[in-house]
């Protein structure tokens, strides 16, 4: 019986022996993985998360990317564990990594005019940047010739998209020539023979000169001008500091004046002195009911007057100077039309002036 007892003490001392040395090994093995301090990774590049992730014995484990207006593309997002935690070597840091701000499509805005450019690029949440002209014979005017960023390239919300204008074909140059002397009418058509623009018409005084010629204009004479170089032109007339807008150069007037039914003819003198001097433009039978027709040449100051049977019915008064149909100074209208050309039936009895 001592015997037994004298084992079994032995082997409970062994038993006890060896679990304490398991304990002791484990806590050692414990003790020699070590715990780590999770350091802060927002906002790291994604190539230095990962070294310092592999430096210190830990997994960096990707779990998505999304966009982001704040940090730039490949930079982290955010990281679990959070940074301060403490971990195991070993043990994996989930991450979500930025993919920059959103990009769209840039649009492609070549042959498009500029206003609906305009208008694409904000629509596709970009905005118009240095906007640059030059001539194109492939391009229409006002049209877009090329742009940047390129179309159909990716380029960041809100980034401004540079564009080239066209303003059409380069103008072809002449010599301006030399049209003072000539009246207003004659040096208009010898413009617009040469496709050139009048831009400005002013007035001025000299009586040495006819009424309705050009004293002055510039470019002077022999420069070089192109259709989009502005021309200008002084005038003589009989008030100074007067202006005429170039389109009237362009509109013509038309008068009529109707015959009172009748069985007879009646004679008929119309005279006029949108030339100078005063000459009939008309004088000759007619018969009763029908129209007198008289076109007056744009941009002339006129005088009309009509002579029925050797009486002065009417004189009409025009003058293109005047910004609107009203002469203050003998009050009566005046006629400045028509574009399209209109007729003037009948010409009122308040219009005679004996």
């Amino acid at each position: 019986m001592k015997s037994f007892v004298k084992y079994a003490l032995i082997f409970l001392a062994a038993m006890a022996g060896a679990a304490g040395i398991a304990y002791y090994s484990i806590g050692l093995f414990t003790q020699s993985a070590g715990e780590i301090v999770v350091p802060k990774l927002i906002g790291k590049n994604i190539i230095y998360v990962l070294e310092t992730l592999t430096n210190m014995g830990l997994n960096a484990k990707l779990y998505g990317t999304r966009y982001d207006d704040a940090l730039p593309r490949y930079a982290v997002l955010s990281q679990d564990p959070q940074p301060g935690a403490t971990i195991k070597k070993g043990r994996d840091v989930v991450i979500y990594i930025s993919k920059g701000k959103k990009e769209n499509i840039v649009p492609d805005l070549r042959q498009i005019p500029l206003n609906q450019a305009g208008i694409l690029l904000e629509e596709n949440e970009f905005k118009k940047g240095q906007v640059s002209f030059t001539y194109s014979s492939f391009t229409r005017k006002d049209s877009i010739i090329a742009q940047y960023p390129d179309p159909f390239s990716t380029a960041l919300k809100g980034r401004a998209c540079d564009l080239l204008v066209s303003r059409g074909e380069r103008p072809v140059g002449m010599v301006m020539p030399d049209i003072k002397g000539l009246r207003l009418e004659m040096a208009a058509g010898i413009m617009d023979d040469l496709d050139l623009g009048i831009s400005d018409i002013a007035s001025d005084r000299d009586p040495l000169q006819d009424m309705g010629v050009v004293l002055s204009f510039t470019p002077q004479a022999g420069s070089r001008v192109t259709k989009d170089t502005p021309i200008a032109l002084v005038v003589n007339h009989l008030e100074k500091n007067q202006h005429m807008t170039p389109d009237r150069l362009s509109r013509s007037v038309f008068l009529t004046y109707s015959l009172e039914p009748g069985f007879l003819k009646r004679h008929v003198r119309v005279e006029t002195d949108m030339f100078g001097p005063v000459f009939d433009l008309y004088n000759e039978y007619m018969k009763p009911g029908q129209d007198i027709r008289i076109l007056v040449v744009p941009g002339t100051r006129a005088n009309v007057s009509f002579f029925i049977d050797h009486t002065l019915v009417k004189t009409i008064h025009i003058d293109p100077w005047k910004a609107d149909n009203t002469d203050n100074t003998i009050g009566e209208p005046l006629l400045w039309e028509s574009s399209p050309l209109q007729f003037y039936h009948v010409i009122s009895p308040d219009w005679v002036k004996n």
